[in-house]
């Protein structure tokens, strides 16, 4: 999968991709960063700087675009061959999919997500999904509009969609540094996983039930909203790498519990579960804890949960791991009241900002009223 970080945020998770990449036993992932502030992509730890692409030097000089994301989408529009340009160098014969990243609070990456989408879709065969991050309510009005506006246009131009609210992850307390930090390192550790489907650690260790790339696409890729649910246990370290015939109805149950938590738990969109169309289960743990039983009664579980009835589900084992996770995807989902309540609160932003300026160019005309009997310059 190749990421596309688009923006300051964009561009930050991409970059945890390829570090998070770093230490697992299959690479999955390649990534490049595109931004319009040049000290962000500076910054980045893990992105070769070959892979770096700045744009918009001669519209903003490399200072970003502030939280303009309309002046986020000319400037992607107006050197799309340049961003084009790094993708095609990065693209293999082996490539499944395309993963454009953006928070939609911003300038740079919300303006640019769905150009550059589009643009993907008419050159490329291979599946174009957006990672796309609301912002908190706290972040304010311009930031809501901006994500509303944003998202609205990107729907159409993608196979799918994960969102992933900011809001549902802040914790009190925590500096604005903190939080961001941890939520990002979460997103990666669901999508990044999610990712492995399919993909054997060693030739030794083929999961238990296995779902390829396509399986993923025909869960995740037939449009619409996916909302990622994710729940992990250690394992007991005088656990470890025992197994008997007498073990297999415990680790089948704890297969199904660890699923239950993950779809119920905090989803990367809170929304009602129910309503999605489609699901995909991945189970990760050493393979000593993979087991078909359980697989098979988590995923006819899913099956009476949602309202569709396709559910895919399959293993990730990894002889190193120190704990079991589940991570869920949930594709189609139609309900989702903190979604309502962004476009609810874009659409009277907007209101808000035409009658400002309507009010502005009022009193602007009424200045002017009373200036007539002044003589001009010229």
């Amino acid at each position: 999968m190749l990421a596309v970080g688009l923006g300051q945020a964009g561009t930050k998770i991409a970059d945890l991709f390829i570090g998070w990449e770093m230490k697992q036993p299959v690479k999955c992932f390649n990534a490049i960063a595109v931004n319009t502030a040049k000290s962000d992509l500076m910054g980045l730890k893990n992105i070769p700087m070959e892979n770096r692409v700045l744009i918009g030097e001669t519209a903003v000089k490399g200072h970003g675009v502030g939280a303009n994301n309309k002046l986020g989408a000319e400037i992607a529009m107006e050197e799309i061959d340049v961003i084009l340009g790094a993708i095609d160098r990065m693209t293999k014969s082996d490539l499944d999919a395309f993963l454009l990243i953006a928070a939609g609070g911003g300038g740079t990456g919300s303006g640019a997500i769905p150009v550059v989408a589009r643009h993907l879709k008419e050159l490329y065969d291979e599946p174009v999904y957006a990672l796309f991050i609301l912002p908190a309510e706290a972040e304010g009005d311009i930031y809501t509009l901006n994500a509303a506006r944003s998202l609205k246009t990107l729907i159409g131009e993608v196979d799918g969609t994960f969102l992933v609210d900011n809001g549902a992850f802040l914790r009190y307390g925590e500096s604005v540094k903190e939080a961001y930090d941890r939520i990002n390192a979460e997103i990666v550790r669901r999508i990044g996983l999610l990712a492995r489907a399919g993909e054997a650690t060693s030739h030794a260790k083929v999961g238990e039930v296995v779902v390829d790339a396509s399986e993923v696409l025909n869960t995740i890729g037939r449009g619409g909203i996916t909302s990622v649910g994710y729940a992990q246990e250690a394992i007991e370290k005088r656990a470890r790498g025992k197994h008997t015939f007498l073990d297999d109805l415990g680790k089948a149950t704890r297969v199904i519990s660890i699923v239950k938590r993950a779809v119920r738990g905090k989803l990367t969109l809170p929304c009602d579960y129910t309503t999605a169309e489609r699901a995909l289960v991945l189970f990760a743990g050493p393979p000593v804890y993979m087991t078909r039983k359980g697989l098979d009664k988590a995923r006819q579980w899913l099956e009476g949960e949602i309202a569709g009835s396709e559910v895919r589900a399959g293993d990730y084992p990894n002889p190193k791991a120190d704990f079991l996770a589940a991570v869920v995807a949930l594709s189609g989902v139609t309900e989702s009241q903190r979604l309502k309540e962004l476009f609810e609160r874009a659409a009277r932003a907007q209101e808000r900002i035409k009658e400002v300026a309507e009010e502005g160019r009022r009193r602007f005309e009424e200045l002017f009223e009373e200036a007539e009997d002044i003589e001009p310059l010229f």
